[in-house]
């Protein structure tokens, strides 16, 4: 029998430590085999929006639109009129994320709402050599449903809330739970310097069968700082998984050439991913472009050997 290529088999090995070090798996490996450090509905970590994800993952004192659902929901009190955006986003072995979200005026604030779905089309079956033996098709999916209010207590400080409704299914197991998010932007003055904090995923998760994991609780606090003409954006973000006891860090800036063209980069160093695949795989950019009221957002994020994630964005504002 032949063996596989070493790179293949290297390559192979990297995807595995990668997947149990972000606890990104449809099949829920953080629940099924869980133990000290494991965390629950993992794919609550993945970063939704392309423009943040360019930008290092670095928003939480920057956001300041819709994406603001996902990265700091007092940052929705900033968002102007009815916003709405699509997300898709290309992961490895054929898993894929979606993100659709809303938000407008109400209720003497800002209300939104959000819809995550990362699922899997199929698993394949290989033998040692990897030759493939069978493509098995079963349901493995991650949902999540949030609903989200903000309000500016003042011209330099907003606070916001989000709760978010958890399912996850692999073949005819599930897991429901409930979580939480809550947020405070400050910003001494409209443009220029912001600071921002947000605690994420606080909450709750059944188990999977008698298996029990707690949600991925992180807390993040960061700073931004707008050029005097709003143009030119730097953010830096500090990350800390209250849990499992992982941090990063994140920067990022922005630049908006023309009012309909801006270009982004960034960088994000995970302590947990980054020393497996190496420190490229933290870098981050992207481009945007404003064409009336609509908007078109796209981020390329690098893994080492297991190659490229691909994220687009789709808005409106009107």
């Amino acid at each position: 029998m032949q063996n596989a290529p070493k790179g293949s088999i290297r390559t192979k090995v990297k995807m595995i430590i990668f997947i149990l070090a972000l606890h990104l798996t449809l099949y829920t490996l953080h629940g099924i085999c869980g133990g000290p450090g494991t965390t629950g509905a993992a794919f609550l970590k993945l970063g939704a929006g392309s423009r943040p994800v360019a930008m290092g993952e670095a928003f939480v004192a920057a956001a300041d639109d819709i994406n603001a659902l996902y990265w700091n929901p007092a940052g929705l009190a900033l968002a102007d009129g009815k916003q709405v955006s699509f997300v898709h986003t290309e992961w490895f072995q054929s898993i894929r994320y979606e993100y659709l979200a809303y938000c407008q005026q109400a209720l003497g604030g800002t209300i939104g709402a959000g819809i995550t779905y990362l699922y899997i089309d199929g698993i394949e079956r290989r033998d040692a050599a990897g030759v493939l033996l069978s493509f098995v098709s079963i349901p493995a999916n991650d949902l999540a449903v949030a609903a989200a209010y903000s309000k500016s207590l003042s011209e330099k400080l907003a606070v916001g809330a989000s709760v978010k409704f958890i399912n996850q299914q692999l073949d005819d197991q599930s897991a429901m739970g409930v979580a939480a998010d809550i947020g405070v932007l400050f910003r001494p003055s409209p443009e220029g310097l912001a600071v921002g904090v947000a605690l994420q995923n606080l909450g709750y998760q059944a188990a999977f069968e008698t298996v029990a994991s707690p949600l991925p609780t992180n807390l993040k606090a960061g700073i931004s700082q707008k050029s005097a003409d709003g143009n030119f954006t730097f953010a830096a973000d500090f990350n800390y998984s209250l849990l499992d006891s992982i941090w990063a860090a994140g920067a990022g800036i922005e630049y908006w050439f023309h009012p309909v063209f801006s270009v982004r980069a960034g960088y994000k160093y995970n302590s947990a991913i980054n020393s497996t695949l190496g420190a490229l795989s933290g870098l981050t950019c992207g481009v945007g472009f404003k064409v009336s009221m609509m908007n078109i957002d796209y981020a390329l994020v690098p893994y080492g050997d297991l190659g490229y994630t691909h994220r687009i964005t789709v808005g409106a504002k009107f």
